[in-house]
């Protein structure tokens, strides 16, 4: 069955202090978006790929150096000022015939394409699938002051990563809802859970991880090079 995917990249990277969009900062001498675009590229139910850049960002995907491995459709889209606005414009970029729509973030450049074929296989009669992670730290609750209130039990906790697959119908609407009534999430499939749509947790990586800081491309430098 064949999928569309949405690369989130309209992240402004200020944590990295370096002036530039962050799915734009150099890892092992290529543009974090690049790794993203191509595990897409590679992924065989994938036919279409949206990737939703910053304002300042638009032009610079048709400079990214993939033109002769990037052989499907790739749509440039402008963000919004949330994540969850630049996952809206993504899916109004989708060609309307589309019924399953992978999300994932540039940020998480260790993406591999079996990951997209793998939860693309298993969303089923589900409305999505997710890749999620056991949490192994010991979680604290604390005030505003730093004064902790309670341990929470990890029992049954999850870290939720990308790429996340949806019905197509299922995440549209579900954004459009929480348009309507106001509503923020940072996850996509949180969207979909208050709309009543069973979502699925599979097993995550704990090589996929996210790319927020400094030490975090230094990191993901080093795992890419052991592959």
């Amino acid at each position: 069955m064949q999928a569309s995917a949405i690369v989130v990249a309209a992240g402004e990277g200020r944590r990295f202090g370096l002036g530039e969009p962050k799915a734009f900062v150099k890892l092992g001498g290529l543009p974090m978006l690049f790794y993203s675009v191509i595990a897409c590229q590679e992924c065989p139910e994938i036919s279409e790929i949206v990737v939703v850049v910053s304002r300042r960002s638009l032009g610079l995907v048709e400079q990214m150096p993939w033109r002769e491995r990037v052989t499907k459709v790739v749509k440039e889209v402008q963000g919004g000022p949330r994540r969850q606005d630049s996952v809206f414009n993504g899916l109004r970029a989708l060609n309307p015939d589309s019924q399953i729509v992978a999300v994932h973030d540039a940020a998480r450049p260790l993406v591999q394409p079996e990951w997209f074929s793998s939860a693309i296989k298993a969303l089923g009669d589900l409305a999505g699938v997710v890749y999620a992670v056991p949490v192994t730290d010991t979680i604290k609750r604390a005030s505003s002051a730093g004064i902790v209130q309670e341990t929470v039990s990890r029992d049954g906790l999850f870290v939720v990563q990308t790429p996340q697959v949806f019905k197509t119908a299922w995440l549209l609407e579900a954004h459009r809802l929480a348009r309507d009534r106001g509503e923020v999430a940072t996850d996509d499939a949180a969207l979909v859970e208050a709309c009543g749509g069973k979502i699925k947790l599979l097993a995550g990586f704990r090589s996929n991880i996210k790319v927020t800081f400094e030490e975090d491309r230094q990191l993901a430098e080093s795992l890419l090079r052991q592959r």
